[in-house]
């Protein structure tokens, strides 16, 4: 059991991430996100938290059009991975250690579509979407992403 957890109350939240594959790059969002009270800048697939009674399969289409503004086609899942959240005052009434479990799919565009993040309800700090080949993605151990079962996701995808 890991002992740097943080001292309050927990909550474990599934989620969904696309690594959306389009003319042989993946998808890549940047946000700014609150850690330990500090504003930092991550990178990350879209993508995001499943709603009581929602599939995966739908939770995953609607968190892509909220964030990105993009339809898309999900082929497989490619991996998992988890991470331990501190501080979200912002989302939570009260402080709340939340621990993110994410299973990543492999998708395709519908059609080809312009990227929109202006539109997104939850109002995350989204203020990048590019596209990267997985050579880069993979370039320096996978350092642009926080973990490692992201990291066997992207080796994981059809391209």
């Amino acid at each position: 059991m890991a002992t740097n957890l943080p001292k309050q109350k927990t909550l474990i939240r599934p989620g969904v991430k696309a690594l959306i594959v389009h003319q042989n790059k993946v998808l890549v969002i940047k946000e700014h996100v609150i850690k330990n009270g500090k504003t930092v800048d991550v990178n990350d697939f879209p993508g995001g938290g499943i709603e009581f009674g929602e599939s995966l399969r739908e939770t995953l289409i609607r968190e892509v059009k909220e964030e990105v503004g993009l339809d898309i086609n999900i082929k497989q899942v490619v991996g998992a991975w988890d991470f331990v959240m501190g501080e979200l005052e912002h989302e939570l009434p009260e402080k709340c250690g939340v621990q993110i479990v994410c299973i990543g799919y492999e998708c395709s565009l519908k059609t080809k579509q312009k990227i929109d993040t202006t539109k997104n309800p939850a109002k995350e700090d989204i203020f990048e979407a590019k596209w990267y080949s997985k050579e880069e993605l993979l370039a320096n151990n996978g350092k642009m992403f926080g973990h490692p079962g992201m990291i066997e996701a992207i080796k994981k995808l059809n391209i």
